[in-house]
């Protein structure tokens, strides 16, 4: 990891050019995410944790989901710093936006692959992410509860936990 957080370099060189890597920015979510909600700032935890899950589910799916058409290449066949996928409702190749939007995407994960903890992961996150929004950011927080809060939380760390096993044995469970 790099000595100075805010631009990426290690401390007396030049700083890069920024890169995209969703494992890495949801490691650093999940991290802050941890330290705000062990502090009590649950608002500000949960919407480390959202970009958290956002992230790390992008890594596994640009990691394993190539071959059912997540990509990096846009709808005009350009190479992007977003992911992008085949949406088989419209035939028509979409971003993959924030948690909520991605959700639909999320199964292509499972695609032969039946493990139950895979599975509590993924389900865990599409439901307790439903309604997440990154524009939550903005607002005052009084319209979430703690328990979906803490639910969330939970999530994060399965998702996390998920991201942990596929960095140590390179293949999703």
């Amino acid at each position: 990891m790099p000595d100075d957080e805010n631009t990426g370099a290690a401390s007396g060189d030049e700083p890069r050019e920024p890169t995209t890597d969703y494992s890495c920015a949801g490691e650093r979510h999940f991290a802050d995410g941890s330290h705000l909600h062990g502090r009590g700032r649950l608002l500000t935890a949960d919407h480390l944790f959202g970009l958290s899950v956002e992230c790390l589910m992008k890594g596994l799916l640009e990691r394993f989901a190539g071959p059912l058409g997540v990509s990096r290449r846009n709808s005009g066949g350009s190479d992007s710093p977003r992911l992008w996928w085949d949406d088989p409702d419209t035939g028509r190749r979409k971003p993959l936006g924030h948690i909520a939007e991605m959700r639909r995407v999320l199964p292509l994960l499972l695609d032969g692959r039946p493990g139950p903890s895979l599975t509590e992961a993924l389900t865990r996150v599409s439901a307790d992410y439903e309604q997440w929004l990154v524009d939550d950011r903005y607002t005052d927080g009084t319209h979430l509860d703690e328990p979906l809060l803490t639910r969330r939380q939970e999530a994060a760390v399965l998702a996390h936990d998920l991201h942990l096993h596929v960095q140590f044995t390179g293949k999703l469970p």
